[in-house]
């Protein structure tokens, strides 16, 4: 049997169980995939970006069979931005709140299923996206998703119902906003780029999202009913986003969204304010591996 060696990326903040008990998970992990004959390293993250810093000096010194991201998309982004183009692939142990890529590839979200994933699975290439250079594997957008997703930064629990919570208070005081999209007036709820299917938590906003089709899905939310909200939900937890009156598709390769002001959006989760109001999306095809 081939000896392989693998780097596990830790975010013991990430989610809701990972921050509990990173030290037992980690021996977990170790013991896991030495006793399956393999080589494991270990590294945990100090502060946001720490996890690129970590991979990128690890890939300058020696091969590994993969690099592992052992927490959400946050974390999975942070590795799998170092790794773009690089041939290393991207491993995942989906121990965060959203889970959008691991739930998207099918990977198991209990731990000991997916070590066993993670040594059984094969690399397959996909396609990566970047809103104003910064990369992103999942969705990324502006609108009412990039609002929830700040609250939700700065908000002190982790999981689906504190989303939930944090979205329904939301809702009740959010307007959508207006928008030039490739230089035409919109007026949307939201508005997403989708290289995956979901945002996480099975939040299927572009069921139909292929990783590895060249095309990124672009989503437009345009404004709809108050009392419509609940319908909304439903749909996008039941992969029915696509036969809403309010919910319009388009396949794009790259986009360009400009805002009033300096733009709030979101990718893979995380929130971030530009100190732009111009917003340039565009799909990277064929950029990562990730074993699945």
């Amino acid at each position: 049997m081939d000896k392989r060696s693998y780097l596990f990326v830790l975010n013991p903040r990430s989610g809701t169980r990972l921050g509990k008990s990173a030290a037992e998970i980690s021996a977990h992990i170790e013991s896991f995939v030495k006793g399956a004959g393999h080589q494991a390293r270990l590294v945990t993250t100090q502060s946001r970006g720490h996890a690129t810093e970590l991979v990128q000096e690890a890939i300058q010194k020696e091969e590994w069979t993969a690099i592992v991201a052992v927490g959400g998309d946050g974390t999975v982004n942070e590795v799998g931005r170092a790794l773009l183009h690089t041939g290393t692939p991207l491993g995942i142990l989906p121990l965060g709140s959203g889970n959008g890529l691991a739930r998207h590839l099918a990977l198991p979200l209990e731990l000991t299923s997916a070590l066993k994933r993670l040594l059984s699975g094969k690399p397959l290439t996909i396609d990566s996206a970047q809103l104003n250079g910064n990369p992103f594997f999942c969705v990324a957008g502006v609108g009412f998703d990039a609002h929830v997703s700040h609250s939700f930064s700065q908000y002190t629990k982790r999981g689906l119902e504190a989303y939930l919570r944090v979205s329904w208070g939301a809702y009740w005081t959010y307007q959508p906003e207006e928008y030039l999209l490739n230089g035409k007036p919109l007026k949307a709820f939201s508005l997403s780029f989708a290289n995956a299917g979901q945002f996480g938590n099975n939040a299927w906003v572009a069921p139909q999202a292929d990783l590895s089709d060249g095309v990124l899905d672009q989503c437009t939310v345009t404004p709809f009913p108050k009392w419509y909200g609940t319908a909304l939900v439903y749909r996008l937890f039941s992969k029915g986003m696509n036969g809403s009156a309010f919910v319009n598709y388009e396949p794009v390769t790259e986009a360009v969204v400009e805002t009033k002001g300096p733009a709030l959006v979101h990718y893979d989760g995380e929130p971030f304010q530009l100190d732009t109001n111009r917003v340039e999306v565009k799909i990277v095809p064929r950029s990562l591996r990730v074993i699945c």
